[in-house]
């Protein structure tokens, strides 16, 4: 049994006799503690849920719940309970503030990659089905069709960086100019093959 179980077991009994809301709340708030250490999420939202419902007032069970709802990718839910966690901190407790508010960006930074890559997944697959469209013609000697293809496919990934916002497409931009140069190299190889082999 390892020390988290042990942990667990002895938090468990310890609860069963626990005396107040208070006492409760906090052997509640320490087993979330030891099921998010053994990434046991859904058991840790439940103990941080009951600790928040003994004590809604308390910012600490807040967090605990943020980062159970976190572990489980429930980031609107987690966004929300550090929001409320800072609501509640209280002005001596400056360490659970800068806490809350570091996971609270954590959690915003996350839902927006997670929303960049929603927004530019269509138009990644298209431009890996034309890119791969493209290099099948190349390879039969279709070069007007092939640079057809590759321009779609260079079409395709220009409007997912046109959609994004400027500070999450530098790295993408750089990735997308990298790769036009290396459709039209190929594409250029190809032809000049193609001239010198008549």
């Amino acid at each position: 049994m390892s020390d988290n179980e042990r942990a667990i077991q002895l938090f468990t009994t310890a609860l069963a006799s626990a005396k107040g809301d208070e006492r409760r709340a906090q052997i509640l708030h320490q087993r979330s503690a030891a099921h998010a250490r053994q990434g046991a999420w859904e058991a840790s939202l439940r103990a941080a849920q009951q600790a928040v419902e003994l004590r809604p007032d308390w910012a600490k069970a807040r967090c605990r719940a943020g980062a159970a709802h976190y572990g489980l990718d429930q980031l609107d839910a987690a966004a929300a309970a550090y929001e409320e966690a800072l609501r509640l901190c209280d002005s001596g407790d400056a360490e659970l503030a800068d806490g809350a508010r570091a996971a609270l960006n954590d959690v915003r930074a996350k839902q927006a990659r997670l929303a960049t890559d929603a927004q530019l997944s269509p138009h990644v697959l298209g431009f890996a089905q034309s890119k791969t469209a493209g290099a099948k013609l190349l390879a039969q000697g279709r070069y007007a069709e092939a640079e057809q293809e590759y321009e779609g496919a260079l079409r395709a990934m220009r409007a997912a960086l046109q959609e994004l916002p400027a500070e999450a497409s530098g790295g993408m931009r750089a990735t997308m100019e990298a790769l036009e140069r290396g459709m039209r190299e190929e594409l250029a190889a190809a032809k000049k093959r193609a001239a010198g082999s008549e």
